[in-house]
C-alpha cells in the first residue's frame, strides 16, 4: 500500500470547498489557541520579571520599625563571611521644581543608594548609564518634565543633579504618564545616597539594606540574623518575589484558558463532522479496497495518513497567525490592566509548543471514532448500500437526556466551578432544545418561506445529530462570551460597592514620621474633616504556604472589635479560641498558603517568628484581598511595631474630598509619603477593566464566525448527501431560488437556535454567579446589551454567510448531474 502526500491530498481535497472549510477552522481553532496561551504565558512572564526587578539579585533586608536608621548599625552584616554585596538605600519625599498650581503634582519620591555598580537593584535601561551616579528617572518622568540625559534637574529646598539615565518604567522606578496623574501618584527618580543624605541633612541615615549571600538562601541564616537584631528597632526579612499583593490576574488567566479551549474544541468538532461524513461516503470504497487485500489496520493508517497532512498544514499556517494576534491581544491586556508603560517581550516557546502539539493532536482525537468506524467495514454490506441509515438509538437518548439533566442541576450548584456541567448539560440535552425550536418556528416558515420553508424544516430533522451538534457550538461560544462580558460589565460596580464598604473613610494618608497627638489635632482643624483614625501597616510580612513556598504580604492594624472595623469585612469567624494572637486573614492569602480557618499560622515579623490563630477570612478593597488584619494591641505585644504611620480620614461629604486633599498637601508637604482618595482607588480598579470590555465583544465575534464556519461545512456535507434528492426536486418544478433560500433557512434554523439557546443559557449563568456567595460581592445580575447586540447580530450576519456557500453550490448543481449522481 503505498502512503504519500499526493495520494491524501487527492482524498482531502476531494470536495475542495469542504475541505477549505475544515482547514480555516483548524487555522482558527490553533491561531486562538496559540494567541490565548502567548498573552497568558507574556502576562505571567511580565508579573515575575517586574517583581524580580525590584528584588534584583537580594536575598535579604534590614528595615526599622521607625523608618530609618543608621548605617552603623548594619555594619556587622558586611563583616559575615557569606555575604557577598550589600547596598544601602534612603527613601525621602521631595518637590521637583515645575511650574504647577497644585504641590501634589511637583510630589517626587526620591530613593537615595549607596552604590551604582551593582546587581542588587536592577532597571531597565532606556538610554544613558545607569552605573554613573547621578539622576536616573523613568521615560513617564522625562517626557512629563521635558528632560534627558545630560540635562540637570532641581528640587525644591534641596539642590540640582545631572541625569544620566532614563529608565524604562517598572517595580523601582515609576512615574505617572499625565500631570493629573501626578496629582494622585509619586514619580520615583534615584540619585546616589550621599547626596541625598546631604539635601535632606539625614548623613548616616538610611532606610534599608539590601544584601546577596553566597549559595541558598537558609533558615539558620535568618534566625542568625534575626538573634543578632533582637531587641532593636530592626529586623530582617527574605526578599521574596511575590507579585499577588499587587496583582490579581487569576480571573484574566481562566480567560485565557477558556477561550482556548473553546476554539479548540469547536475546531475538533468541525474536524469531526468533515471527517466522519467523508468516511460514510468512501465506504464504497473501502470496501473495494479490502476486497483487493487490504487490512483494517491499512484504512485505518491511510486515513490517519490524510489528517496528519490536515494537521500539519493547519498548524504550519495557523501557529505565525497566533503569534501575530498573540502580539496585538498582549499590546491590549497590557494597556488595559498596566498603570503605566512596560517594556516586554512575548513568551513564544512554551505556547508554540503546545499549540504546535494541540494542532497535530486534537484531529486524531476528533476522530477515533470515525477511524474505528472505516476500519471496520463490511465489504458485503458497503458495496450492497444504497441509501446511508441513521437509526436512532431511543436508549441512547435517553441516557443523553438523562445525564443531561443530572448535569444541569449539579451546574447550578453555588460553587464556582460547577457552573461548567451546565455547558455539558446543554449539549447533552440540546436535541430537545432543537425539536422546541423546530416546533416554535414551524409557522413562521411556512409563512416567510413557503415550501422551501417546509422542506428546511423536514432537512433538519433529517441530519439532525450533526445539526444539533453544531448548533450547540455555536450556543456554548455565545453563553460564554457573554457571561464573561457581564462580568466585566458589572465589575466595576462590584468594585466600587467593595472599595465603598471596605476602604476606611475617605483619605489614606501615609507620612514619613509616626502619627502625634500635635499633628492629628492639625488635621481635625482642616475644614471638611470630620475624623480621624490612625492605624499601622506592615509590609513585607513573609511566611511560607503549605507546599514551602516563600509568600509576603502585609499586616494592617484594626481597633475594636473585628465585625466593626472599617478596613474589611468578615467572610467566616470561628468560635474557636486559640493560643496565639488572633489574625484575619484575605480570602486570596488563605488559599495561596494551603491552611484553613482555626489552624496555626507562623509568620517573620518584625519581632522575628511570631505564631498566630487564623480567627477568620475576610473580604477587603486592600492589596486586592492579599493582606492580613491584626488589634491594635498585637502590635507592640507581639510584633516590635510601636508607631503608626498611616492615617484614615473621614470628610463630611465625597464633595469634600478634592478640598481636604488640598489643604492637607499644604498643611504637610514635607512629611507625606503619599495620599490616597477613596475616589482615585475606585477609578484605578474600574481602569483595568475598561478596555477588556471591547477586547471581549471582538473575542465574542470571532467564537462566532468560527461557529459559523461549522454551520456552513454542515450545511454543505448536508447537502452533498442529498444531491440526488435535490435533483429530484429541480426535476420536479423546484427552482434555483427555491433551492437557496431552503438551504438558507437551514442554516438560519442551526444559527438561530444556537444564538438563543445560547443567550438564554448566559443569562442563565450571570443570575447564578451573581447570586452565588463568592460573586455576590462584585457580579450584579446585568445582561451586557452591547454584547447581547453583537451575538444576536453577528450571529445572524456569520449564519447568513455561512448558508450562503452552500445554499450556491446546491444551486448550481445540473439536474441531470444531481439525479445521476452517486
Amino acid at each position: 500500500m503505498r502512503f504519500s502526500f499526493l495520494v491524501s491530498w487527492r482524498n482531502l481535497t476531494q470536495h475542495k470547498t469542504r475541505f477549505f472549510l475544515t482547514l480555516i477552522a483548524m487555522i482558527l481553532g490553533v491561531t486562538v489557541m496559540t494567541s490565548m496561551l502567548i498573552a497568558k504565558e507574556t502576562t505571567i512572564k511580565i508579573m515575575d520579571e517586574q517583581e524580580q526587578l525590584y528584588a534584583g539579585d537580594a536575598d535579604y533586608w534590614i528595615k526599622s520599625n521607625q523608618r530609618f536608621f543608621s548605617e552603623s548599625e548594619v555594619e556587622w552584616v558586611t563583616d559575615r563571611e557569606e555575604v557577598e554585596k550589600g547596598v544601602a538605600a534612603l527613601l525621602k519625599q521631595g518637590f521637583i521644581n515645575v511650574e504647577t498650581e497644585n504641590i501634589a503634582q511637583a510630589s517626587v519620591r526620591i530613593t537615595g543608594v549607596s552604590s551604582y555598580d551593582h546587581e542588587l537593584i536592577e532597571l531597565p535601561v532606556k538610554e544613558g548609564d545607569v552605573t554613573k551616579e547621578g539622576l536616573i528617572i523613568t521615560e513617564n518622568a522625562a517626557a512629563l518634565w521635558g528632560k534627558g540625559v545630560g540635562d540637570i534637574v532641581t528640587f525644591k529646598d534641596m539642590g540640582q543633579v545631572e541625569v544620566t539615565a532614563v529608565v524604562y518604567e517598572g517595580a523601582m522606578l515609576n512615574s505617572p504618564k499625565t500631570l493629573e496623574g501626578s496629582t494622585f501618584r509619586d514619580a520615583r527618580v534615584m540619585v546616589p545616597l550621599d547626596t541625598l543624605q546631604e539635601w535632606t541633612g539625614m548623613e548616616g541615615q538610611i532606610s534599608n539594606y539590601r544584601f546577596s549571600v553566597k549559595g541558598e538562601k537558609q533558615t539558620e541564616l535568618l534566625e542568625a540574623y534575626q538573634a543578632n537584631l533582637e531587641g532593636s528597632q530592626l529586623f530582617v526579612q527574605p526578599v521574596v518575589v511575590d507579585s499577588q499583593q499587587n496583582n490579581d490576574v487569576a480571573g484574566l488567566y481562566f480567560m485565557f484558558d477558556i477561550i482556548a479551549i473553546l476554539s479548540i474544541f469547536i475546531s475538533a468538532f468541525i474536524v469531526f463532522n468533515m471527517l466522519y461524513t467523508t468516511i460514510v461516503e468512501r465506504r464504497k470504497e473501502f470496501a473495494v479496497m479490502k476486497s483487493l487485500g487490504y487490512t483494517n489496520g491499512s484504512i485505518r493508517r491511510l486515513i490517519a495518513y490524510e489528517i496528519g497532512v490536515l494537521a500539519v498544514i493547519g498548524s504550519i499556517l495557523g501557529l505565525p497567525l497566533g503569534v501575530w494576534l498573540g502580539s496585538f491581544l498582549q499590546e491590549m491586556f497590557m494597556s488595559a490592566i498596566a498603570t503605566q508603560t512596560i517594556t516586554y517581550e512575548l513568551e513564544l516557546i512554551k505556547p508554540i509548543i503546545i499549540s504546535g502539539m494541540v494542532g497535530l493532536a486534537f484531529p486524531y482525537l476528533a476522530v477515533i471514532f470515525p477511524i474505528y468506524q472505516a476500519g471496520k467495514t463490511s465489504v458485503i454490506e458497503a458495496l450492497s448500500e444504497s441509501t446511508i441509515n441513521r437509526h436512532k438509538n431511543g436508549k441512547g437518548s435517553l441516557i443523553r437526556i438523562l445525564v443531561g439533566v443530572i448535569c444541569t442541576g449539579i451546574g447550578m450548584i453555588d460553587n464556582t466551578w460547577t457552573f461548567l456541567l451546565l455547558f455539558v448539560g446543554l449539549v447533552l440535552l440540546y436535541p430537545i432544545w432543537m425539536k422546541l425550536f423546530q416546533w416554535l418556528l414551524q409557522p413562521l416558515y411556512k409563512l416567510f418561506f413557503r415550501y422551501a420553508g417546509e422542506q428546511a424544516i423536514r432537512s433538519v430533522k433529517q441530519f439532525e445529530n450533526r445539526n444539533v451538534n453544531t448548533s450547540a457550538m455555536l450556543a456554548i461560544g455565545v453563553s460564554l462570551a457573554l457571561f464573561m462580558s457581564a462580568a466585566l460589565e458589572s465589575l466595576p460596580e462590584g468594585i466600587e460597592d467593595d472599595i465603598h464598604a471596605t476602604f476606611g473613610g475617605d483619605i489614606h494618608v501615609e507620612k514619613e514620621s509616626p502619627w502625634i497627638d500635635a499633628d492629628l489635632e492639625k488635621v481635625n482643624k482642616i475644614e471638611g474633616v470630620s475624623d480621624t483614625i490612625p492605624y499601622a501597616e506592615i509590609p513585607n510580612i513573609t511566611w511560607q504556604t503549605k507546599t514551602g513556598e516563600l509568600r509576603e504580604f502585609s499586616i494592617i492594624s484594626y481597633t475594636g472589635e473585628p465585625q466593626n472595623a472599617e478596613l474589611f469585612a468578615i467572610s467566616q469567624i470561628t468560635e474557636e479560641q486559640g493560643e496565639h494572637p488572633a489574625i484575619f486573614v484575605g480570602e486570596r492569602a488563605l488559599t495561596e498558603w494551603g491552611g484553613e480557618l482555626g489552624k496555626d499560622i507562623t509568620l517573620n515579623t518584625p519581632s522575628g517568628p511570631v505564631t498566630f490563630f487564623v480567627k477568620g477570612t475576610v473580604q477587603t478593597s486592600h492589596y486586592m484581598n492579599y493582606v492580613a488584619f491584626v488589634e491594635d494591641s498585637v502590635l507592640t505585644t507581639n510584633l516590635n511595631w510601636p508607631e503608626k504611620f498611616h492615617l484614615i480620614i473621614d470628610t463630611s461629604d465625597e464633595e469634600t474630598i478634592p478640598l481636604v486633599f488640598t489643604q492637607f498637601w499644604r498643611s504637610f508637604e514635607d512629611s507625606i509619603v503619599n495620599v490616597n482618595p477613596i475616589t482615585v482607588s475606585i477609578e484605578q480598579g474600574k481602569q483595568a477593566l475598561t478596555g477588556m470590555q471591547e477586547l471581549m465583544q471582538g473575542l465574542l465575534l470571532l467564537i462566532i464566525a468560527l461557529s459559523a464556519i461549522g454551520i456552513s461545512n454542515t450545511l454543505l456535507m448536508n447537502t452533498m448527501e442529498r444531491i440526488k434528492e435535490l435533483g429530484t426536486m429541480r426535476a420536479l418544478g423546484f427552482t434555483r431560488a427555491q433551492v437557496k433560500v431552503m438551504i438558507m433557512a437551514e442554516g438560519l434554523m442551526i444559527g438561530i437556535t444556537g444564538i438563543i439557546i445560547g443567550t438564554l443559557y448566559g443569562v442563565l449563568v450571570i443570575y447564578l454567579n451573581a447570586h452565588s456567595a463568592q460573586g455576590q460581592a462584585l457580579l450584579s445580575f446585568t445582561v451586557p446589551g452591547m454584547s447581547l447586540f453583537l451575538a444576536i447580530a453577528g450571529g445572524l450576519l456569520f449564519t447568513l454567510l455561512a448558508s450562503w456557500f452552500p445554499s450556491r453550490t446546491a444551486s448550481h448543481i445540473p439536474v441531470k448531474e444531481a439525479i445521476n449522481y452517486e
